[in-house]
């Protein structure tokens, strides 16, 4: 087997920048490696073979899909190659449309009458190897992330018997240290001898194609690597052989129809015929296994199935049981078994008055484990009073994009009729040009899964004037939010998770987290219309954001603490959908005043403060 490379003309990885020779795959050097040191490797391979030759197909009917448990471990040094679980989850997507051949996607979009739905499908695990919960990733920080390799695995395994281990890494070892590795896999074969490395590794902007990933591969270096820990060898595998119908099966990749290639693709090219062999076929250009660019992949074939049924079935049916997929929190249909209730319940309240230390409230800070990601602060409070809040010392970052996160215990809300989330957020610009977002998510997954229920801007959220100087919140500097979560009230295991994407902005504090009932049809109706004014405290100017479910009067008046009215806002008639108001403060004392929305279904009140 030959190193097979091509030459970039063009930078494509988000991330690291760099103009150096690329290699998609590893794989065959460190099988050779390999055998260097277990020469018995040889005859597993040529065992490997003869499976391929003996198979019936029969033995695995069509529309009988193998379901395989994954997971993915970051190993990471707080860098990009942390990688967020929304693109880890963008993996799997992309590695599902193109192993079963989805319609509207670039699996579905092949029309070669070869092309085949391998009918595999790759499900995030649900539980660990000792039962416990997880969202099917599992992060390490280690320099390892550079230079990774074989050696750095035993950071993060997963019995391979028993699940699809997908390490991710910054960037993976070569000899050549003008090359840059996409990945590499190890072969099923091989799981007897290498099994405490068994999986795939893969650069971390191979994953997916949103956030760091890199687009030109369009997260198809995980789709080819995860071919060959299925069994399959690259269509060029040793160049022009098993060019008959009585060799096809047994040399070069072993499948009948996927005509033997010369050598690698490069790029997309319209047609190519690299060798000749009877009945002499073009070669498939845009086969996963080959080397073309990821957008142009489109198709496994009917033989690339059968070869790997066949590999699957002798070296590692047990991935795919019914036993073992129930250990990992799955279905024999692939769907996700029914979680336990947790054992917390709504109504649910944490003001932070202690440490995190037993709460079940968990730090995730992906890339400032120190003093400037979320850490429990002891010095500042909310309205409420009490002593302690969540903090990101957010001035302290240099970078952009920084991501940290912070996330509540398990919940069980569906008691709740009509549930609420609320909080307080203190938060202070560094210029008037931040542009730091808090996402607000919701999981019933343990985070596996989650929805975004909303984006806080740096202006929304800004209660403190702009500041190269650390902000810390005085008293009235605070402000209360509300999320409606009734779509979500069947959810058990709720888990709500706050992360800040810095944009050079200045401190952040949340405290006073809450989900309960609404405590009053006004508090019911401010959380159906997702009403907020911002920024409270004002100055010059003041804005009002609500959202509408059908078109309707909407009256916005501003009353002293007297009810005196001191100016009319909006008396209007608005579309339904997001409506955001903006109305001028110029002229008005400082003071605390009254806001009264008055709706079609209802009025409330809320506070707003002028300084």
């Amino acid at each position: 087997m030959k190193k097979i490379i091509i030459v970039a003309s063009f930078v494509f990885l988000n991330f690291l920048s760099y103009s150096q020779t690329i290699v998609p795959c590893k794989t065959d050097e460190l099988y050779l490696e390999a055998v260097k040191l277990n020469p018995e490797l040889i005859k597993a391979k040529d065992e490997a073979t003869q499976i391929g030759l003996n198979f019936a197909p029969q033995l695995r009917k069509k529309g009988v899909v193998r379901y395989i448990p994954v997971v993915f471990h970051v190993i990471h040094k707080n860098g990009l190659e942390n990688i967020s679980q929304t693109q880890v989850n963008d993996a799997i997507r992309i590695l599902n449309e193109d192993f079963r051949k989805l319609a509207g996607t670039n699996g579905g979009t092949s029309t070669d009458p070869s092309a085949a739905d391998m009918e595999y499908e790759f499900r995030l695990a649900q539980f660990d190897p000792n039962g416990q919960p997880s969202n099917g990733v599992n992060r390490v920080y280690s320099i390892g992330t550079d230079n990774a390799g074989n050696s750095h695995k035993g950071l993060s395994y997963w019995d391979a018997r028993k699940y699809f281990n997908v390490w991710v890494v910054s960037n993976i070892a070569d000899n050549d240290p003008n090359s840059t590795i996409l990945g590499y896999a190890q072969f099923p074969f091989q799981i007897n001898s290498n099994t405490s490395t068994d999986g795939i590794m893969c650069r971390a902007d191979q994953l997916g194609i949103i956030e760091v990933a890199s687009v030109g591969q369009a997260g198809r270096t995980v789709t080819h690597e995860a071919g060959h820990w299925l069994g399959l060898y690259h269509p060029f595998q040793n160049g022009c052989v098993g060019t008959t119908a009585s060799t096809c099966a047994s040399q070069g990749d072993e499948v009948c129809d996927t005509p033997p290639v010369a050598s690698a693709t490069n790029g997309c090219p319209n047609s190519r015929n690299s060798c000749t062999e009877t009945n002499d076929k073009a070669d498939l250009i845009k086969n996963y296994m080959d080397y073309a660019n990821g957008n142009c992949m489109d198709m496994f074939t009917a033989g690339q199935k059968t070869k790997v049924d066949g590999q699957m079935a002798f070296y590692r049916s047990n991935v795919y049981s019914t036993n073992n997929l129930s250990a990992a929190g799955l279905n024999s249909n692939g769907t996700y078994r029914t979680l336990t209730a947790a054992s917390r319940k709504a109504p649910y309240s944490f003001n932070f008055s202690s440490s995190l230390a037993g709460t079940g409230w968990r730090l995730e800070n992906y890339m400032s484990p120190g003093d400037s990601g979320w850490q429990y602060n002891a010095s500042f409070s909310g309205n409420d009073g009490v002593v302690g809040c969540m903090a990101s010392m957010n001035l302290q970052n240099w970078r952009t994009n920084v991501r940290n996160a912070f996330s509540s215990p398990d919940l069980d809300i569906s008691a709740l009729s009509s549930p609420r989330l609320t909080f307080q957020i203190a938060y202070s610009k560094r210029t008037t040009a931040s542009g730091d977002r808090l996402r607000v998510f919701i999981s019933n997954s343990y985070g596996r899964s989650e929805v975004l229920l909303r984006t806080i801007t740096a202006t929304e959220m800004e209660t403190g004037s702009p500041s190269t100087s650390s902000f810390t919140p005085a008293s009235n500097q605070w402000k209360k939010y509300s999320i409606d979560l009734s779509a979500y009230k069947s959810y058990t295991n709720c888990r709500i998770r706050f992360e800040l994407q810095s944009l050079r902005g200045n401190n952040i504090y949340i405290d006073d987290f809450a989900i309960t009932e609404p405590t009053s049809l006004e508090d019911l109706l401010k959380s159906t219309l997702k009403f907020n004014a911002y920024p409270n405290p004002a100055n010059s100017k003041c804005n009002f954001v609500f959202e509408l479910e059908t078109p309707q009067t909407i009256t916005i008046l501003l009353k002293d603490l007297q009810g005196r009215l001191v100016k009319e806002i909006l008396d209007q008639r608005l579309n339904a959908g997001p409506n955001e108001v903006e109305t001028s403060l110029e002229g008005l004392p400082a003071n605390l005043y009254i806001i009264e929305l008055q709706a079609e279904s209802g009025r409330f009140l809320h506070k707003l403060m002028i300084e």
